[in-house]
């Protein structure tokens, strides 16, 4: 069933730990730095592209408010009770899971996104392994100026994360989505991780 539509109603508990719905970057970095950046505006459509455990998901439900919708996806669903448990105790209505292996294809209607997130998931894909079809779906999916943030470990070593060669610089990124219409509009720094901003031209 094709996703986006509406409903509605924000709150969140940013001392709170995810607990059992297992590991996430949010808590590894300045998340309330990342989403300033992000500048997500009221009644904004967010879609979390391989969402994990939820936590940027449920942080942006709050942002975006009753009028937006938050799109939590992932093709792993263990999770999603924990998900949508903590929503509720947060009384958030906005907020919903979807089931997609993003590498296929994104089970969205077109041009019904704001703005698509992308958290500690490339390298795990490489941008010219076997997701090919995930940026041309990205595309599809966004509205006309539609936004993507891209949040990856940085490529140096470190005690912790995916090996080097796994990771994937700035500049090899920009220049892999550069090839599917996308223009960078910023570089963030997140300690270990950085962040990265796009905006899709579909030139």
């Amino acid at each position: 069933m094709k996703q986006c539509r509406e409903e509605h109603q924000p709150g969140f508990n940013k001392g709170k730990r995810h607990g059992h719905r297992g590991p996430s970057s949010f808590y590894m970095l300045d998340s309330s730095l990342a989403f300033e950046k992000m500048n997500l505006e009221k009644g904004t459509t967010f879609v979390d592209l391989g969402c994990g455990a939820g936590d940027y998901s449920l942080y942006a439900a709050k942002i975006v408010g009753e009028k937006g919708k938050v799109y939590a996806v992932d093709v792993w669903t263990e999770m999603f009770d924990g998900i949508m448990e903590e929503a509720r105790s947060l009384q958030l209505t906005n907020i919903e899971t979807v089931e997609s292996d993003i590498c296929k294809a994104i089970n969205f209607e077109d041009t019904c996104a704001d703005h698509c997130l992308l958290a500690t998931v490339m390298h795990a894909q490489k941008v010219t392994g076997k997701c090919k079809n995930l940026f041309p779906e990205i595309v599809r999916i966004l509205k006309p100026c539609g936004k993507l943030t891209v949040i990856e470990c940085k490529k140096e070593e470190m005690p912790f994360g995916p090996p080097l060669e796994m990771r994937i610089s700035p500049e090899e990124l920009e220049d892999a989505l550069r090839g599917y219409g996308f223009r960078k509009q910023e570089y963030v720094d997140l300690g270990y991780y950085y962040m990265m901003l796009f905006e899709a031209t579909k030139d």
